[in-house]
């Protein structure tokens, strides 16, 4: 409490005495105004000096005396301009001059003289350098800190457009670029030690803290003359490299400070052009070996690196002739033999910015981008430590994931990429193992080899399977937030859509690359399989067709290599009876020539897949089956997905055996009744979508599928399923090879659904449930079905129309009035048309 008491007296002197000088500068501003109006020099240089005297103060903090400064400077322009408007009016600069060097006091007489001096250089009357050289000089004369460093900047200011620069109006006579520069170094180094000298005036630790605070406050003055460095026109590359940055490196290490070595190094990464760097990178390098101990090399080495990535990544490249990733390297290598205490993390962020800038500048050097987890890898083999520390963990997984937004894929090429990986926890793979499944989506590439896949699997195992010494990977309901499950859900959807990215043209080779995806999946647990396995049934799915038709054109290409042989058997038979003849007949003349017979190269003829369809239906019936306790609802859809794939392919028994395998699930697993009316809806259309069952299996299967129907809990859903059902028993034309035909089972599905709709009077539901069977009428009764007689559409129309009326006004009446309208139209545009109106004429509407 005493020191916070302390401190706001402190503060509070600091308010005070800088109201107190900021009200002396207005006053005396005043009146140096008054008399500058009234033309008087003697006066003017009077009231100003009085008003600089004030920035002789060492009671202010470098902040409180820059607002000081800032207050006097703005009426010092005022002054300057009366020194131009006397010049202009004939009165000699030099005159001025010296009436300004009798000021008593030193500061005040030191910032007129530069006011002067600014104007003696515009006026002419002297050559420019020998002004600045004057100015240079006398500021030396004041070597308190805080002033002298004020005054210096008050000097770079005043003299920024005045210096002799190339194609300047001051160079020739007033000197040239060297005078510029000269200058300006001098200035920038007498600066630096001012500001090196503020560190070192006494005090204890806490005094040492707040004089490093103000010294920050003061170091854009100490940059500003790098700045100016940067701006001359006539400074080129060979100036840069032979002059400038020698002396400024020769400052920075003479000066042995830590705050200026790290500020003046990043000043000098960020003022200069990128090709000055590249024509210095090495010499700039050397000189950041010699820094202090506690100097952060990592950010300047960091800034340098990110500063030529991004002149390597534009218009401009490295030049070939500069290998900078070896001077970088032996750099940092020299740093980490001299500097053994640096910590772990500090190491690792040294390498992973050089393995930033390799990516970016040498985009097509792996080798760079090894070498550097190499160096990783070594450094964290070499910890004692069995576990990093959470600094550490976090470097490495920020030094994994790096190479993935450019690489994706290729990581898996690098030696030390896998081994990094472990040195990481679970939960830290996890998250390096999604963005790599990210990049290798993003990157649009194809999984074609089970190697790459292999090595795949691997760096992403915390994705695909449980850690050993984890409980479980996947959050229950009950026992994680939203969040968890969201997250998780999302990366196993990222897994499952590498499937689609599994791509051989070689059927042989993509059904190995999916049986070792099913090998790992399966690894995953329940609640994975989920996400994963329905992608990798889809892909097999493909597979089948795709080996089916490669069996089709091997058994084709066969039989016309078989045709070929018994044609060429033949002619050869032909050739040796002619010969025979002319043998035994020497006029004998054969016909016509016989046809040669060019049998295609054994190595041309495609050859039969080595893995047969049946074999890829077998594995999908395996990856199906070992969902179907975990997920019922899924398999039977996958097992009736199957069951169309294997018909299309012609395999009968194998498609009644997954729709055998739904039917089963059905049974046992399905007890919600939404999701058996969602599953009959599902394999009634997936009966009707296959058309090679034997006759007896479709028989069963639609029998069964009928069962189930009328089976259901509510009855307008038995209604409807009936109703549908009876699709499965007329399914075809009659010229159809395939068709199936059974109007009776038909006849009796409609009226079975018509009395269980009668029975729905309760739920007022019956006379919708009627109009749907009539539409199912019409429909069967315009495919001719020989048992649909027009005497059930009357009798339905009239059933109807007694119950209609007797329904309550609301939107259900409504919308079946308007259902059963349309109906009753389309049987009277039926009775129009030519070709149907016979067949339409009895039915009463």
């Amino acid at each position: 409490q005493s020191l916070s008491k302390h401190a706001m007296s402190a503060q509070e002197e600091q308010i005070k005495y800088l109201t107190e000088a900021t009200k002396k500068v207005k006053e005396h501003a005043f009146y140096m105004k008054r008399a500058i109006d009234a033309n008087d020099l003697d006066t003017t240089l009077s009231l100003a000096a009085d008003m600089l005297r004030e920035l002789k103060t060492s009671l202010l903090t470098p902040r409180n005396y820059y607002e000081l400064y800032m207050s006097v400077l703005d009426s010092l322009r005022h002054v300057e301009d009366f020194f131009s408007s006397l010049n202009a009016a004939g009165t000699p600069v030099v005159e001025i001059y010296e009436k300004v060097q009798h000021c008593a006091n030193v500061v005040p007489r030191l910032y007129l003289l530069i006011a002067v001096g600014g104007v003696y250089i515009k006026s002419g009357e002297a050559p420019a350098k020998d002004i600045l050289k004057d100015l240079i000089e006398m500021v030396k004369c004041v070597q308190y800190p805080t002033r002298g460093l004020f005054l210096r900047n008050y000097l770079s200011q005043t003299s920024r457009d005045k210096l002799p620069d190339t194609g300047s109006e001051y160079e020739g006579v007033g000197g040239n670029v060297k005078d510029a520069y000269e200058f300006v170094l001098q200035n920038f180094s007498e600066m630096n030690r001012l500001w090196v000298r503020l560190q070192h005036m006494g005090g204890d630790k806490s005094t040492r803290k707040k004089r490093e605070k103000e010294r920050q406050d003061l170091k854009i003055l100490v940059g500003t003359n790098l700045v100016r460095l940067s701006q001359l026109e006539g400074v080129d590359t060979d100036c840069y490299r032979d002059v400038i940055l020698p002396e400024i490196l020769k400052n920075v290490v003479e000066c042995k400070d830590t705050i200026s070595q790290g500020y003046l190094m990043d000043c000098v990464i960020q003022v200069f052009p990128d090709e000055f760097h590249l024509a210095t990178l090495e010499t700039f390098l050397t000189t950041c070996t010699k820094l202090k101990e506690k100097v952060n090399i990592r950010t300047i080495l960091q800034s340098m690196m990110n500063r030529l990535s991004l002149f390597g990544e534009g218009e401009g490249r490295i030049p070939p002739d500069l290998d900078a990733f070896r001077l970088f390297n032996d750099c940092i290598t020299k740093i980490l033999e001299e500097r053994s205490n640096l910590d772990l993390a500090e190491i690792l962020r040294l390498q992973t910015s050089l393995m930033q800038f390799a990516l970016k500048c040498y985009p097509g050097r792996l080798d760079y981008v090894n070498y550097c987890l190499g160096m990783c890898a070594s450094v964290l083999s070499a910890t004692k430590s069995e576990s990093l520390d959470e600094t550490s963990v976090a470097e490495v997984e920020e030094l994994l994931s790096i190479p993935l937004s450019s690489l994706a894929l290729q990581v898996l090429d690098l030696q030390q990429y896998s081994e990094l990986l472990t040195y990481l926890p679970y939960e830290n793979r996890r998250q390096v193992a999604t963005i790599l499944v990210r990049s290798t989506l993003f990157s649009g590439g194809s999984l074609d080899s089970v190697e790459k896949l292999e090595k795949l699997f691997k760096a992403i195992t915390p994705l695909i399977k449980d850690d050993e010494k984890e409980s479980s990977g996947a959050p229950e309901k009950d026992e994680a937030d939203e969040a968890a499950l969201a997250e998780f859900k999302e990366e196993q959807t990222l897994v499952a859509r590498l499937v689609h990215m599994m791509k051989s043209p070689d059927t042989d080779v993509q059904f190995k690359i999916l049986s070792m995806t099913r090998k790992h999946f399966g690894q995953g647990g329940v609640k994975r399989i989920g996400h994963t396995l329905p992608p990798l049934v889809f892909a097999g799915l493909k597979l089948a067709h795709k080996v089916k038709k490669r069996e089709l054109d091997a058994v084709k290409v066969q039989n016309k290599l078989k045709a070929l042989k018994e044609k060429q058997e033949k002619i050869e038979q032909e050739r040796k009876e002619r010969q025979a003849k002319k043998a035994a007949d020497p006029e004998y003349e054969p016909p016509g020539p016989l046809e040669d017979i060019v049998m295609p190269d054994e190595s041309a003829i495609p050859k039969p897949p080595a893995t047969s369809c049946r074999k890829v239906f077998q594995f999908l019936h395996e990856i199906v089956t070992a969902m179907a306790v975990s997920y019922p609802d899924l398999s039977l859809k996958l097992f009736l997905q199957s069951a169309v794939a294997a018909d299309n392919c012609k395999f009968k028994a194998i498609a009644y055996e997954f729709m055998s395998q739904a039917f089963i699930l059905y049974e046992d697993e399905l007890t919600d009744s939404k999701a058996q009316l969602r599953a009959l809806v599902l394999m009634v259309g997936t009966l009707l979508s296959c058309s090679n069952f034997e006759k007896d299996d479709y028989d069963a299967l639609i029998t069964k599928t009928t069962q189930y129907a009328a089976k259901l809990l509510k009855k307008p859903d038995q209604c409807r399923m009936v109703t549908l059902c009876s699709h499965l028993f007329f399914v075809g034309s009659a010229e159809d090879a395939n068709h199936y035909h059974d109007p009776k089972r038909v006849l009796e599905c409609l009226q079975r659904a018509l009395k269980i709709a009668d029975g729905c009077m309760a739920s007022s539901a019956h006379v919708h449930l009627f109009v749907e069977i009539l539409n199912h009428y019409l429909y069967y009764f315009e495919l001719h079905n020989p048992l649909i007689a027009d005497k059930y559409l009357t009798g339905l129309i009239a059933l109807i129309n007694e119950h209609i009326d007797s329904m309550d006004h609301g939107e259900q009446r409504t919308e079946v009035e308007g259902m059963y309208r349309n109906t009753l139209r389309h049987i009277a545009r039926k009775k129009e048309e030519e070709e149907t109106k016979e067949k339409f004429k009895s039915i009463v509407v």
